[in-house]
């Protein structure tokens, strides 16, 4: 309880870095997508049923948090955790490299999704203009691991985040 307690604190703070810390970092308008960021970290952690029910309730919280389109990052975070959760199988989770470029692919395959999606519900999107914010992202999203990663690993694997056995509790 008290480590799904903090996976939703981080989550809110991802949800509040990119409109105050990132407003300032931003790249030609470009801020990261912590949210998305977070949710690989949570499905690399995790068996892949829960990876989906983790990625699928971020999603509602961050579609509750901007208001709008509600099921748009919903189906957006299931879709990512679904990848990852293949792709986790696979992956050395120990190699921040590797995890940078499964960042990468996975963020851009999101953002691709998203604005899909959008482009499907009637927003207007140039094309130009999505391929600059879907690569933007994916390459911010990416540099973030070296920074991010190492910390979020640890916590997973012996601290705060990590999940005890029942014969630990």
């Amino acid at each position: 309880m008290k480590r799904n307690f903090f996976m939703l604190i981080i989550l809110a703070f991802c949800l509040i870095l990119p409109g105050t810390v990132f407003h300032y970092l931003s790249w030609a308008g470009i801020k990261p997508d912590l949210a998305m960021l977070w949710v690989i970290y949570i499905v690399l952690h995790q068996r892949p049923m829960q990876g989906l029910i983790s990625g699928f309730i971020a999603g509602l919280i961050v579609d509750m948090y901007f208001g709008r389109y509600i099921g748009l990052y919903a189906i957006t975070l299931t879709v990512v955790a679904l990848i990852i959760s293949f792709m986790q199988q696979r992956w050395y989770r120990d190699n921040i490299p590797l995890t940078m470029v499964l960042v990468f692919i996975t963020t851009a395959l999101g953002q691709t999704l998203m604005v899909v999606i959008a482009k499907t519900t009637g927003l207007n999107w140039f094309f130009g203009d999505a391929l600059r914010i879907i690569f933007g992202i994916s390459l911010y999203n990416s540099l973030l691991v070296p920074i991010t990663y190492p910390f979020v690993h640890r916590s997973f694997t012996s601290g705060f985040l990590h999940q005890k056995s029942k014969f630990e509790q």
